[in-house]
């Protein structure tokens, strides 16, 4: 009998971990920016209604290959808000076909800002006002990616700097005074070997790029490309960020426009070029871990007479996200129905997480969007180590609220009761969910080290 809530798959796959060799790194960058006069529906604001009219930032993919001489790693950061986990195993299938490089040695992270074309819906089909920058960006991201993959030459060896302080720009979203908070900063330095400016940046930060919110209409990185404008012309080379767990974590002073965006950016970046940087020491230390978890829902077993009747309770519900909360229920009620109709439904969600051990730095990365108390514990966790935690990676599928959320309930009742509805899935997550992912967490960093 299957027990729900635990690791259904234990190690996908632990890379051979070298001792003492010298690695070697490749990155490149490309623009996956609209065009000039191009206007696309932008992602992430259900109130935005009109189309783009302009570009405050460019976007960029951003790519970096670290190799130990016999295997490989690929993290792509995208200044998007997010890609389908349909959509992102598609593409990271594309790239190791092309590459040759395995697919469980490919993240795809995107930085979630809430001011990049939607690559996903009706309009990013033929047709649609998207369609043609969702093909544009395909081609960049996959080609940009199997470059820096396949262009042996341009490997080189490097040394890593790690720097981590704290920042004032942001907040609970859902708790403006007294929430939960995680202002800590991370930032790796990517230095090659003989240098002394960094061939590329990671900045690694819990706050939502929301600070152009649902009244503008311009494209941009929001205040990541900001700060990495900043520090890329005072330290050289590029910048891009891995957004951490900031499914509860929004900019200080909520979603505004653009100069509050380049207000935020030059924020954080002043805090960070405040930071104390340390050296690495270059062990050759290399690992590469994928696991997958499987997070319980509130029932054990997902029937469509369960579905029915979740749907008419919660149907009567007064306090709701949406004044079309009802036509959104029944239209979730008929998807989940159809799904059955056309084969099994599963009854708990599959979470992909994985981990890349580098010189003993640990990133780690997991799908959806986390809370900051699992940022929070992991690094508690893991004291000796740096630990760089990214969500929104290989696919966006849902929050993932914590313990705490779940206990206070109030002010949280969209991640924890509503959020099924939009994001498709057939029946909310359990109070139990908070422990299983965060001893997945913890198992999935132990296999890296």
């Amino acid at each position: 009998m299957r027990k729900l809530g635990t690791l259904i798959l234990a190690t996908v796959l632990a890379a051979s971990c070298s001792q003492g060799g010298k690695l070697t790194c490749n990155y490149n960058a490309a623009d996956i920016s609209t065009l000039e006069g191009e206007a696309t529906m932008l992602a992430g604001f259900a109130a935005r209604n009109d189309l783009s009219t302009g570009i405050h930032l460019p976007l960029n993919t951003h790519c970096l290959v670290i190799s130990d001489g016999s295997d490989k790693v690929c993290i792509i950061s995208n200044d998007l808000m997010e890609i389908s986990p349909e959509l992102s195993l598609e593409w990271r299938k594309e790239i190791a076909q092309k590459s040759g490089l395995p697919l469980d040695r490919i993240f795809m992270h995107c930085i979630h800002t809430h001011s990049a074309p939607r690559n996903g819906g009706w309009r990013s089909e033929p047709g649609g006002s998207n369609y043609a920058h969702k093909e544009r960006l395909h081609r960049t991201l996959v080609e940009n990616a199997v470059r820096t993959i396949t262009e042996d030459a341009a490997f080189r060896p490097f040394r890593l700097e790690v720097g981590n302080g704290t920042t004032t720009i942001n907040y609970n979203r859902c708790e403006k005074t007294s929430g939960p908070v995680d202002r800590n900063v991370y930032v790796a330095r990517i230095i090659p070997k003989g240098g002394d400016k960094p061939l590329v940046s990671i900045v690694n930060v819990a706050c939502h790029p929301v600070c152009m919110g649902p009244r503008s209409l311009l494209v941009s990185s929001d205040y990541p490309g900001v700060t990495g404008r900043i520090l890329s012309e005072a330290w050289g080379g590029d910048v891009f960020q891995l957004t951490g767990a900031a499914g509860n974590m929004d900019p200080a002073k909520g979603p505004k426009d653009y100069l509050y965006a380049e207000e935020t950016g030059r924020c954080l970046a002043d805090s960070i070029l405040n930071f104390h940087f340390r050296k690495v020491p270059s062990t050759g230390e290399f690992k590469v871990v994928n696991d997958t978890v499987s997070l319980p829902y509130r029932i054990a077993e997902v029937t469509p007479e369960a579905v029915i009747a979740h749907a008419e309770e919660i149907s009567r519900w007064d306090k709701t996200v949406s004044a079309s909360w009802k036509e959104d229920v029944a239209g979730w009620k008929d998807l989940i129905l159809s799904r059955f109709a056309e084969g099994e439904v599963k009854s708990s969600l599959d979470f992909t997480m994985g981990a890349v051990n580098i010189d003993g730095v640990i990133f780690f990365f997991t799908q959806g969007e986390p809370f900051c108390e699992y940022q929070e514990a992991a690094r508690a966790r893991f004291p000796d180590r740096d630990v760089f935690f990214a969500g929104y990676t290989n696919g966006q599928n849902s929050y993932l609220p914590s313990a705490y959320a779940y206990e206070k309930h109030t002010g949280y009742e969209y991640e924890i009761d509503q959020m099924h509805v939009y994001i498709k899935a057939p029946y909310p997550l359990s109070r139990e969910m908070p422990a299983t992912f965060s001893d997945a967490i913890d198992k999935t960093i132990e296999k890296a080290l």
